[in-house]
C-alpha cells in the first residue's frame, strides 16, 4: 500500500469533527433546556409569592382591619373579607410578565387550621382561623423545549396563612398570673367586663399573683426587673411557673410607677398568664393568657392591691398561634 492510502485510512480529522459537532448540539440542547427550566423555576416563584401574599393578607383580614384594643362583643372571624382580600392581593403579583386572572387563576378559602393534624378544612365558620390560597398559570410558553414537542408548561402553587388566638407571649410579660377559673369561663372564653382585684395575700382564695419563671429565683429584685426591665423570658401555653404570694411594698411600688409614669395611671392593658389553682405558693403550668386592664394599684395599705378588668386585647408581640378563645391575637404567620 503506497503512502497516500495509508494515509487517507489513518486521517481521523473528519471524525473528530463530526464528533464534536455533536457534543456541541448536545451541550447547546442542555443549555436551551437549562433557559427553559430557569424561566419555569422564576414563574414557579412568583406564583408561590402570590399565594403567600394572598394567604396573609387574607387571614389578617378575618378580623377587623383596625383591631379594636378592647371590645365587649366577641369578635367573630369575617370569612367573605378574608377570602376577597386574599384574592385581591394575589392578582396584585405579577406573574410571568402579568397580573394574576382572579377568577381563573385564583383561588382563595376562608377555613380552620387543625395544629394536632396540620390540615385545612375550608367553610365560614365561626373558629375559622386561616385563609388557604392557589395559584396557577397555564400555558407558560417553553422556547426551546419546542425541539422535544414540548411548547408549553402549567404551573401552580398553594400556601396556608393562620391569624389565631394566641398562645404564647413575648418576653416582656407582666409577672402577675391569675386564676383560670376567675379569668375564662368553662369553654376557655375570657370573661369579659368582669372586675379583678389581685391582693397578692397568701390566702387559699387568691384570684391571683406573682409568678417567675424557674430558674429565676423567686425574689423581689426578680419581680421588679420583670416590671421596670421588661425581663420576664418568653411564655408559651404548658410553661412551669412559681407562684407566689405576699405583698412585697417595692414590687407593688413598682407597679405603681409604670402605671402612673408609662400609662398614665388611668389604663394600662396588658397580657397575663393564667393557673388552674385558688391556692398560690407553688408551681403550676400555664393554662392560657389573657387580656387584663389595670386601672388602679393600690400600695399604700398593708393589703397592697392590682385593680383591673378581662379584656380582650388584639396583636401581641411575638405571639404563638394556636391558643383558645384567650382574648389575645396573635400576628398572620405562614403554616404551609
Amino acid at each position: 500500500m503506497n503512502t497516500r492510502a495509508r494515509a487517507m485510512l489513518t486521517d481521523q480529522s473528519g471524525s473528530i469533527a463530526v464528533t464534536t459537532g455533536i457534543v456541541v448540539m448536545v451541550l447547546i440542547g442542555f443549555l436551551a433546556l437549562g433557559v427553559d427550566i430557569a424561566h419555569m423555576v422564576m414563574v414557579k416563584s412568583q406564583l408561590q409569592k402570590a399565594a403567600d401574599a394572598g394567604a396573609l393578607a387574607g387571614a389578617r383580614a378575618l378580623w377587623p382591619m383596625v383591631l379594636p384594643v378592647k371590645t365587649n362583643d366577641t369578635v367573630i372571624p369575617d370569612c367573605a373579607s378574608g377570602e376577597n382580600v386574599a384574592k385581591q392581593t394575589a392578582q396584585s403579583n405579577v406573574v410571568d410578565g402579568k397580573v394574576l386572572a382572579s377568577d381563573a387563576e385564583i383561588t382563595a378559602q376562608a377555613g380552620r387550621w387543625d395544629y394536632a393534624t396540620r390540615t385545612f378544612t375550608p367553610g365560614f365558620t365561626s373558629n375559622a382561623n386561616g385563609v388557604r390560597v392557589s395559584t396557577r398559570r397555564d400555558g407558560v410558553i417553553m422556547f426551546f423545549a419546542k425541539v422535544l414537542g414540548i411548547s408549553t408548561g402549567n404551573l401552580s402553587a398553594a400556601s396556608i396563612a393562620i391569624m389565631d388566638y394566641t398562645a404564647g407571649v413575648g418576653q416582656g410579660c407582666l409577672p402577675i398570673a391569675l386564676d383560670h377559673n376567675v379569668a375564662c369561663d368553662s369553654d376557655g372564653n375570657v370573661r369579659e367586663g368582669t372586675e379583678i382585684i389581685v391582693h397578692m395575700t397568701p390566702d387559699n382564695t387568691d384570684n391571683g399573683g406573682w409568678f417567675v419563671v424557674p430558674p429565676d429565683s423567686a425574689a423581689a429584685a426578680t419581680l421588679k426587673d420583670y416590671i421596670n426591665k421588661y425581663n420576664c423570658p418568653p411564655l408559651s401555653e404548658g410553661d412551669i411557673i412559681n407562684l407566689q404570694n405576699g405583698a412585697d411594698a417595692s414590687v407593688i411600688a413598682a407597679i405603681k410607677d409604670v402605671f402612673v409614669n408609662q400609662h398614665g395611671g388611668t389604663t394600662w392593658c396588658t397580657v397575663v398568664p393564667t393557673v388552674i389553682t385558688p391556692k398560690f405558693g407553688q408551681s403550676q403550668p400555664i393554662e392560657t393568657f389573657v387580656g387584663l386592664e389595670i386601672d388602679f394599684v393600690l400600695n399604700t395599705t398593708s393589703d397592697k392591691q392590682v385593680h383591673g378588668k378581662l379584656v380582650k386585647l388584639a396583636d401581641v408581640s411575638s405571639g404563638l398561634p394556636g391558643g383558645g378563645k384567650s382574648g389575645a391575637l396573635a400576628p398572620p404567620k405562614l403554616v404551609q
